[in-house]
């Protein structure tokens, strides 16, 4: 492929990082330039910190270049502190202001939204646990608070006993319905849980003590999920609510080798055939039920994956052969599918390849593809696919991408050869925020920010389509607007549960003498979709998402009824490609049901199906997310527009992905993607497999790649096996800014004052006596997973790892403390291998750890930890005595320091490490100095502290 990446554009062109004398970071300094020929641009974000050093204010170079002529300019956003350094009010100009107030103990109480709404949260007794009971939510016009969230706890009893429910929340009520957890593992994974909706679609509104009261709210239909799990706590069977069974395999890596279903009444099928897998753990082949193999092929050096082919085995056909080109910090600049023909229409060449380029700061500014000739202006409907797959005309287009100094996306430029295939797409940006609207909304910057409300929502989706938001900043309903004060009128609601994931969907459209009503279900792995005109059901439809189904999103259409044009227990694997995006969908034959192609920041550029009815059964689209009636594609906390390359509400999660929180993937949709509508990752580098989510009962927030803390098994091996990536296994490690091979760049020193001077990362080749330091720190403190072997080294597959370098004595259940102990004694001067220890001492024995010497005079000794933050929804957890099964850093809740030689001051127990480390808020940590190693004389030999140690090649 002819690669279009040209080096002259990002020449001359660093990061840089200007920090004050406290080491904190002030300025962040990037060179913007979009062509090779063009000017650049020196764009500045500005930081500045309290007395503390906190940060207090971040603001970016378009609203700062604009406060210099208009005084009433806000920065993006201004953080208040209290006197304990937890935060306190945080003023965005995308998301408004929001106040919160955290108890005695340092957990949540009291916030105050940007919208006006006052939530509270109601704790046990100071004499209990101090377990969450309620929460309560009051909008400004009312009088009284209601409550949205009642949780009631185990009592202990012999019944709940026996199902491990002792100390657990078995009846959580949220703003959906009711949770009923059922019964969970010894090793605390949710074996049965049962979900209720709320009767007549009403909107939740508990009563405490009352549970009566509270029982006839519910419908009576109730959802129960079943599961089974091995001894290292990994999935081997799931029973949704309609008797539907999955069933997984894995091999001895502890990685999904196969999968099958069987729907209720019928016989089992294959899904997964067979996987393979590199030693680096990257997919190498699957095959799928359908009878087709997909290959998998990376570049050796970069691990890049540079080609995907898929072939049907009953006639060999290739289906599928994705090349992708890479520029050289990895963003894609070429894909390319020969399977496809060139095709030619009114003498132009049209060849089944995109191209990509960029500018200094990896912003999409080009992109070229092809498309279908009868696709108009791209808005919020769907074009209609063509028929049949294999006799379409296509021609090419050129989208440019044109960005202001914020990143905001403000005009798409499209050119294309069809008749009327030209048009410029116009985004109007407001003059002191990052809200942003189509210009048919109003061209005037000064009118944008009246076009949503006070929290940063969207309030109109296109002319004519009203937005309505619930008190949790969620999309609760999309209206017609000129039918709005009608009583019957055209809309689509939404419900949520308590960890923000959408339950039920509910469509409603005016009909000449009727109204049809299309209803969604969410469940786990299954969606229940009934259409009805008034009472009268006209369809009932079970759609099974297959958890575990390598690359395809494999879905089962299954009618109680079976419909008389189409194919009942139908099964469609769809097939994405580099982004998620779902591009070609196959039946159980391997035949090729539908073909469609997508433009860089969402909607379709080809669609073409065999039959309209099978059309009108494809949910997952861009991304592999589904999309709205609407328009909108639903990512779990957001909603995406894709014909304007926006979010449409601020990021619940603040400033993880920058100051910016309507941008999309940092306006690279290519190279990057976002799981959930938070933060964005590569997509390429994600891991292949994520298991089945079926999370205990959650108190705020969701991540179904968060570690699962539980039993003798290593945090590591918990992580993998959940498919959760080294960096979120070892938790704080990845916190601080590290390198290869043992500096700290100066472009990842944080804005919490860590420097090259406060950090250093030794080589794996240790001294003899740290050795004998670490095993006898280890011996000392009972062994709290202490050892964790990284999955890719030179001994191959983890599990072969083990059974070469575990004692026999360890393996018999001796478990990771016997294992590490035996490991060091065996290895003492010798090369630990990638290992990460964890120790619980006192700060006696961290300062002699601390003053431990390599072998090289010029080499530092590793770090030891002083303190680090923590969101208070993690500390509020563990005070209720919770199982975080959750991701609380990705949670917009205050950050709590920790100060780890102070560690039972706060009342966490050494127990509480492992559910703290996963939490860690990003950049948070701080160490002991030179010049600061001398305060762990004065810290009381009897107080619990933490010492943490990372190796690193």
């Amino acid at each position: 492929m002819t690669s279009f990446f040209d080096p002259a554009i990002f020449a001359n062109t660093p990061t840089i990082n200007v920090q004050d004398n406290r080491g904190l970071t002030i300025r962040e300094i990037n060179v913007h330039r979009a062509s090779a020929s063009g000017d650049t641009d020196i764009r500045i974000t500005r930081h500045q910190y309290d007395t503390h050093g906190h940060l207090s204010q971040s603001i970016d170079p378009r609203l700062y270049a604009a406060m210099q002529t208009d005084s009433s300019v806000k920065p993006n956003f201004t953080w208040h502190y209290d006197l304990t350094g937890n935060l306190l009010r945080t003023e965005s100009v995308d998301a408004g202001q929001t106040v919160r107030l955290n108890d005695i103990e340092g957990r949540p109480i009291l916030t105050k939204t940007a919208t006006g709404i006052i939530q509270t949260r109601q704790y046990e007794a100071s004499s209990l646990p101090g377990r969450l009971l309620s929460i309560s939510e009051q909008e400004a016009w009312e009088t009284t608070p209601h409550v949205t969230e009642l949780l009631i706890w185990a009592r202990n009893t012999p019944e709940e006993k026996n199902r491990n429910l002792a100390g657990q929340c078995v009846n959580h009520y949220d703003s959906a319905g009711l949770i009923r957890l059922e019964s969970r593992s010894l090793t605390g994974t949710v074996l049965s849980q049962t979900r209720q909706l709320l009767a007549d679609d009403q909107e939740a509104n508990w009563i405490n003590d009352n549970e009566a009261a509270n029982q006839s709210r519910l419908d009576k239909q109730t959802y129960t999920t079943q599961s089974t799990f091995d001894t290292t706590g990994a999935l081997l069977t799931q029973t949704d609510a309609k008797g539907n069974i999955q069933r997984l395999a894995y091999n001895v890596a502890g990685q999904l080798k196969g999968s099958k279903l069987t729907v209720q009444g019928q016989s089992e099928q294959i899904i997964v055939k067979s996987l393979t897998y590199s030693a680096a753990g990257q997919k190498l082949q699957e095959e799928h039920g359908n009878g087709v193999i997909t290959e998998y092929t990376y570049e050796p050096e970069t691990q890049h994956l540079i080609s995907i082919t898929m072939r049907r085995t009953s006639d060999t056909r290739l289906l599928q052969d994705l090349r992708y080109e890479y520029d050289p910090v990895g963003n894609v600049i070429n894909t390319r599918n020969s399977t496809e023909a060139t095709r030619f229409w009114r003498n132009q060449k049209v060849v089944p390849k995109n191209t990509y380029t960029y500018d200094s700061l990896y912003q999409l500014t080009e992109a070229t593809g092809r498309e279908m000739t009868n696709i108009v202006r791209q808005n919020h409907q769907l074009p209609s696919p063509v028929l049949p797959t294999d006799n379409n005309t296509y021609t090419k287009y050129i989208r440019t991408y044109t960005y202001d100094r914020g990143g905001n996306l403000t005009q798409i430029q499209h050119n294309s050869s069809a008749i009327k295939g030209s048009y410029t797409k116009r985004i109007t940006v407001s003059n002191r925020s990052n809200r942003a609207v189509p210009s048919e909304l109003t061209d005037n910057p000064m009118q944008v920010d009246t076009l949503f409300d006070a929290g940063g929502n969207q309030n109109t989706l296109t002319p004519g389509y009203h937005l309505d938001w619930n008190t949790r900043g969620q999309l609760q309903q999309v209206t017609l607007a000129a039918q709005r004060n009608s009583i019957n009128h055209n809309k689509e609601w939404y419900h949520y549960g308590s960890d923000g994931t959408r339950l039920l969907k509910v469509n409603e459209q005016l009909t000449q003498y009727s109204i049809q009503q299309q209803r969604v279900i969410y469940l786990p792995q299954l969606e229940l979709r009934t259409t009805q005109n008034d009472q009268n059901i006209t369809e009932n439809l079970q759609v099974i998402t297959i958890g575990e189904a390598g690359r395809a999103q494999v879905r089962v259409l299954h009618w109680e009824k079976p419909p008389t044009d189409i194919k009942n227990n139908q099964v469609r694997y769809s097939y994405d490609n580099f982004t998620g995006s779902s591009q070609l969908e196959l039946d159980d034959k391997g035949r090729i049901t539908s073909q469609e192609e997508y433009y860089p920041f969402g909607g379709t550029s080809l669609w073409a199906t065999k039959d309209q009815i099978e059309a009108n059964y494809k949910f997952i689209r861009y991304s592999g997310k589904e999309r709205d009636a609407t328009g909108l594609y639903y990512y779990g906390y957001r909603y995406y527009q894709p014909w304007v390359g926006r979010w449409l509400s601020a990021d619940p999660a603040g400033t993880t992905d920058g100051v910016n929180l309507y941008r999309m993937v940092r306006n690279n949709p290519v190279t990057l993607h976002d799981p959930d509508g938070l933060t964005p990752e590569q997509w390429h580098t994600r891991e292949a497999f994520k298991q089945l989510p079926f999370s205990e009962h959650s108190l705020g927030t969701r991540d179904e790649l968060a570690p699962k803390i539980s039993g003798t098994n290593s945090l590591w091996y918990e992580a993998y096996h959940g498919q959760t990536k080294e960096r979120e296994a070892l938790g704080l490690f990845n916190e601080l800014p590290f390198t290869e091979p043992k500096v700290a760049a100066a472009e990842e020193i944080n804005l919490h004052g860590i420097t090259t001077e406060n950090v250093t990362v030794y080589r794996v080749e240790v001294a003899q006596q740290s050795e004998k330091f670490l095993y006898t720190a280890i011996t000392d403190t009972g062994g709290v997973k202490i050892a964790v072997p990284n999955r890719s080294n030179e001994h191959g597959d983890r599990e072969d790892y083990l059974s070469k370098t575990m004692p026999a004595e360890a393996r018999k259940g001796g478990g990771w403390y016997q294992f590490a102990k035996n490991y060091i004694a065996a290895n003492k001067g010798k090369s630990s291998g990638n290992l990460a220890f964890y120790n619980f001492g006192n700060p006696r024995r961290a300062l002699q750890f601390y003053e431990q010497k390599t072998e090289n005079p010029k080499e530092k000794f590793p770090f030891v930890i002083k303190s680090f933050d923590i969101p208070s929804a993690v500390f509020k957890a563990i005070a209720e005595d919770a199982t975080l099964e959750k991701d609380y850093k990705k949670f917009p809740t205050a950050p709590m320091n920790v100060d780890v030689a102070a560690f039972n001051q706060l009342g966490l127990q050494p127990h509480h490490v492992d559910l703290l480390v996963g939490s860690i808020v990003p950049k948070s940590g701080r160490v002991y100095s030179e010049n600061e190693h001398w305060q762990l004389m004065d810290k009381s030999s009897q107080v619990t502290s933490r010492s943490l140690i990372r190796r690193r090649q």
